[in-house]
């Protein structure tokens, strides 16, 4: 479990994460490939990772942190922090992520990065690495062609024999988005499963789901 510290003067903090999310984006801009800084500086980064997240009062929950910009990382999840809102997030193949929310949308807030200048050229170095990784595997992932599944119902199995319905929001030859509900909670990635029989491991996580990856 992730401790919270609510901070005293978040009016400080904000823009305190202001200032950190800014030189994260220079770090990230920075370790760019040669091609892509030819093309520009982009708005924002689309980084398509899973984790868990606190906000606010320091209940838990699964997150997505789809992506990156000047403002800092959005994360999107069930509960959507309000401006000054500390938040600590831990993302899967990153780590850790602390700050306050300096953006709050409908579905999605944005928390600014407030962390040592070290701790912000580690946390580029890790998300460049995760933007490299996914531009490699791009080809792969347009080869996989997916098939929505309507909710189609499934059985998702543990390690331990345990049983949970599940509903299929799409499927491929290497896995499946299913939705669990708050079942979902109850799954990390990395674990080992069976879906419908079929040897699996949890790849990431979604509102409310996962995402597997059959072995």
């Amino acid at each position: 479990m992730m401790t919270v510290q609510v901070p005293s003067r978040p009016e400080c903090d904000v823009d305190l994460a202001r200032e950190g999310s800014l030189e994260l984006w220079r770090h990230l801009l920075d370790g760019q490939s040669a091609g892509a800084r030819e093309r520009g500086a982009p708005e924002r980064l689309a980084l398509d990772l899973a984790g868990r997240y606190q906000v606010g009062d320091g209940n838990e929950f699964p997150c997505e942190a789809p992506e990156v910009s000047p403002l800092g990382l959005s994360i999107k999840g069930p509960k959507i922090g309000r401006l000054g809102d500390h938040c600590l997030a831990n993302i899967d193949q990153v780590g850790i992520v602390e700050g306050v929310v300096v953006q709050a949308q409908q579905q999605v807030f944005v928390v600014g990065v407030i962390a040592t200048p070290r701790r912000i050229r580690r946390l580029a170095e890790r998300l460049n690495w995760q933007l490299r990784h996914a531009a490699d595997e791009a080809p792969e992932r347009r080869a996989s062609e997916r098939v929505e599944m309507n909710a189609a119902e499934g059985r998702l199995e543990t390690a331990e024999g345990k049983v949970y319905p599940a509903r299929i929001f799409d499927m491929s030859e290497g896995g499946a988005a299913l939705h669990l509900g708050s079942s979902a909670l109850y799954f990390w990635v990395d674990q080992p499963v069976a879906f419908d029989g079929r040897a699996a491991k949890v790849l990431r996580y979604f509102p409310g789901g996962i995402v597997i990856k059959y072995e």
